[in-house]
């Protein structure tokens, strides 16, 4: 009988190592299984990080690369048109009687009245326009900003309309520009003319001058020379004939 119970507390024994163990063993394993997850969590979220910067880095070289399609010129026009709520088209039957000015990065248009200022920078355009007011057109009260992406975005497939009004406007730019400075040049050779041909009647009138000053000294000058010596001669005279009477006459006393 003892050894009986013996035998039984053994057992328990043995069966409670085993649950232990067994007990322990599950433990591990979830640990190791819930490491295993957040392991797996980890590297799809840093994968996950990867692939949204990768697409973000894509997608911002893909809009400097379109910009990068654009010129300034580009895009001061494509302004104007929003501004406008025009398209390349309905401006370019106007483009002939369009003034167009660049300063740098500012552009200014106009059509023989109010203008409006276009400055590009590095991702939008700010413009600076008159618009209307009660009293009329006000002056430089205006103002809207636009960027790049958006402009390029509405106005991108008219790019070679827009071409084609810059290339007009820039003509026309140039020959006001030549026919200017043409005008200047003539103006200033017909300024030189002028001081030239002053210059040689001013020297023909100061030689006539110091003529007539050379003429007109020599001439008083022998003229007073003349009378000098005469006058001097006829008084020298008088004066011998005066003492020789008195000589004559002190004679035929004194006989």
């Amino acid at each position: 009988m003892k050894k009986l119970r013996s035998f039984y507390k053994v057992l328990i024994a043995l069966l409670v190592l085993l649950f232990v163990e067994f007990g322990v063993l599950l433990v591990s394993l979830s640990l190791a299984d819930r490491g295993s997850k957040q392991t797996d969590t980890n590297s799809t979220n840093a994968e996950n990080s990867s692939l949204k910067a990768e697409n973000s880095s894509l997608k911002a070289k893909k809009n400097s690369e379109k910009q990068a399609k654009y010129s300034n010129q580009d895009y001061a026009l494509m302004a104007y048109l929003k501004l406008q709520g025009q398209t390349a088209n309905e401006l370019k039957q106007n483009k002939d009687n369009m003034n167009w000015k660049q300063d740098n990065n500012k552009f200014t248009i106009d059509f023989g009245a109010h203008g409006t200022v276009m400055t590009v920078t590095d991702k939008q355009v700010q413009l600076t326009y008159d618009k209307s007011t009660e009293e009329g057109m006000g002056q430089g009260n205006g103002h809207k900003v636009y960027t790049k992406q958006e402009l390029a975005e509405e106005f991108g497939n008219q790019k070679s309309t827009l071409d084609e009004i810059l290339d007009t406007v820039n003509e026309n730019s140039n020959n006001s520009s030549n026919t200017q400075s043409s005008a200047q040049n003539n103006q200033s050779q017909n300024n030189t003319a002028n001081q030239a041909n002053n210059t040689t009647d001013n020297t023909t009138y100061s030689s006539s001058t110091r003529g007539n000053t050379t003429d007109t000294t020599a001439d008083n000058t022998t003229g007073n020379t003349t009378a000098t010596t005469i006058g001097t001669t006829t008084d020298t005279t008088t004066s011998n004939s005066d003492q020789e009477k008195r000589l004559a006459t002190n004679g035929s006393t004194t006989d």
